[in-house]
């Protein structure tokens, strides 16, 4: 009897009420809400910088645009400084360096003050040599691993604009940022493999820079040209023509002759509206994924938006 009076006070009853509300409550609440200490799902495409700082998102320049023009520069016959530099082995990343496939069709850029060869550059860092390719005023575009390799971020990064033999036309410029994503720096994977250099000067409103594109429809019989600085010669830039065999989600394959050294080079041809205008950067020999070509990281949209991000960052 006591029980029972005790249980239909009204006091009781409103405990009671009370718990089994809260009872309701906590049961009501969704499964990925009930912990603040979820991690982030990993992002490949995750920007990061050798000083640790965060360009802005790509800006309204590229929202609904597929490629940026190229742009010739300001010209001219460049200071001619002699500046000899020892043999570098070039960075390499996978498959075959070395890959001549059949007869070496690569041939020599003899003028290398003309555009758009005065924008392609022979890079030199603590790990070897790479090339690169401008795409502003003070932004050059190489391979991931050309910029992150082996765990670290390259040291001692200077980009040489037109470089010919023993002859830097237009001096050369150190780096103040080195770019990739964490597809690459921390993943590793061939994909992501893409990166670029901020400069301490603006070399490229003298020499110009290369146009990029994306588009998500296949670039299968598409003209390649891979335009920069093999391991195998002297110091001088070389290009050589195919067109693109094999198209891939992030990456593209072509019978370009390349070397060791090559690394980092545009991959480029022309449309209307932008000429030069690269599709890709340069980044395997013959190997990857089985396919008997060399390849390139393919830009896509994200890679596009990057760029420009990168380019547009001070």
């Amino acid at each position: 009897m006591r029980s029972s009076l005790i249980f239909n006070t009204p006091v009781r009853k409103a405990t009671i009420v009370l718990v089994a509300a809260l009872a309701l409550l906590i049961g009501a609440v969704p499964v990925g809400a009930q912990s603040s200490t979820a991690k982030p799902a990993f992002n490949p495409n995750t920007v990061v910088s050798s000083d640790g700082s965060m360009p802005a998102a790509a800006s309204a320049e590229a929202i609904g645009q597929t490629y940026s023009p190229a742009f010739a520069g300001q010209g001219g016959a460049g200071k001619g400084a002699v500046i000899a530099l020892p043999r570098l082995r070039g960075v390499t990343a996978g498959a075959e360096p070395e890959s001549i496939i059949g007869p070496d069709n690569r041939y020599p850029i003899s003028n290398t003050k003309a555009y758009p060869a005065r924008a392609v550059a022979l890079m030199t860092m603590s790990t070897g040599r790479c090339t690169a390719w401008m795409i502003g005023a003070d932004t050059a575009v190489t391979a991931g691993h050309c910029v992150f390799d082996g765990g670290a971020w390259s040291t001692n990064v200077r980009i040489y604009p037109g470089y010919t033999g023993t002859s830097a036309p237009y001096g050369y410029c150190t780096a103040r940022r080195l770019y990739s994503v964490t597809g690459w720096t921390v993943s590793g994977n061939s994909d992501y493999d893409y990166g670029a250099v901020k400069l301490n000067c603006k070399v490229g409103n003298t020499v110009g820079w290369f146009g990029f594109r994306w588009q998500s429809a296949t670039l299968n019989g598409q003209g390649t040209i891979v335009q920069g600085y093999p391991g195998d010669k002297p110091y001088t830039q070389w290009a050589a023509n195919d067109f693109v065999r094999v198209t891939y989600a992030r990456k593209i394959f072509y019978a370009n002759d390349t070397t060791g050294g090559e690394s980092g080079s545009p991959v480029y041809n022309a449309i209307s509206g932008c000429n030069p205008c690269s599709i890709a950067v340069h980044t395997n020999g013959v190997g990857l994924y089985g396919q008997p070509y060399n390849s390139g990281t393919r830009i896509t949209q994200d890679v596009f938006n990057n760029l420009i991000a990168w380019r547009n960052a001070a």
